[in-house]
């Protein structure tokens, strides 16, 4: 019998049916893990983007990491097919742009699409009208894509394909990318907890 290898699916061990259904399983422990987290209110979301409450950039600082260490391990012993592992390609332009209307939606609204469904799944009002108002967005985004060129150019421009950390760093070696997601993610977690300490003691002030 040959050795399992991650992604089950891209590898040739699991057909669609599986696929689908491990998926739904997947996906309804992650939200009950972000519900436990904190992530199924808005109230615990916003305040990270005044420094008010880390809780959020913890949580999510050692998921990165929990997630880099094992795909990390997994691709190193052999558990996991690096290159099967799905990475859309990347669209410089399209990602600068959406990324920041996501930020400001994101601020304005203290939810993402994820912890949306969260919220929605425990029957947060606002919730339920931030996904009504994603909705609406991607439904007139797609209404311009259709019918203006200039919207498809910047949509499709500059794409770098699969492009990943090490590439980056013109490196085909996979440490590259775990040990700058690591220098990233606590520089983060260092950066935004000095910001609040410098905050809160101008507070005291």
């Amino acid at each position: 019998m040959d050795n399992i290898v991650l992604p089950l699916f891209t590898s040739g061990f699991m057909d669609n049916h599986m696929n689908l259904l491990l998926a739904i399983a997947i996906g309804i422990m992650f939200g009950f893990i972000l519900e436990r987290a904190g992530f199924a209110t808005a109230g615990h979301i916003a305040p990270i983007f005044y420094f008010k409450n880390l809780m959020v950039a913890k949580v999510m600082v050692s998921a990165i990491v929990t997630a880099a260490t094992l795909i990390f391990l997994g691709v190193i012993f052999g558990y996991i097919d690096y290159n099967n592992i799905f990475i859309p390609s990347t669209y410089i332009y399209a990602y600068l742009v959406g990324g920041l209307i996501f930020g400001v939606g994101m601020v304005m609204s203290g939810w993402c699409p994820g912890t949306a469904v969260t919220g929605i799944a425990t029957l947060k009002i606002d919730a339920i009208v931030f996904a009504l108002g994603l909705f609406v967005g991607m439904y007139f985004y797609f209404e311009i894509y259709d019918g203006y060129e200039a919207v498809r150019e910047l949509a499709n421009s500059h794409n770098l394909g699969r492009f990943t950390i090490n590439k980056l760093f013109g490196s085909d070696d996979i440490r590259v990318s775990y040990i700058v997601t690591l220098i990233a993610s606590f520089g983060l977690l260092a950066f935004v907890t000095i910001i609040k300490k410098i905050i809160d003691s101008k507070g005291e002030n």
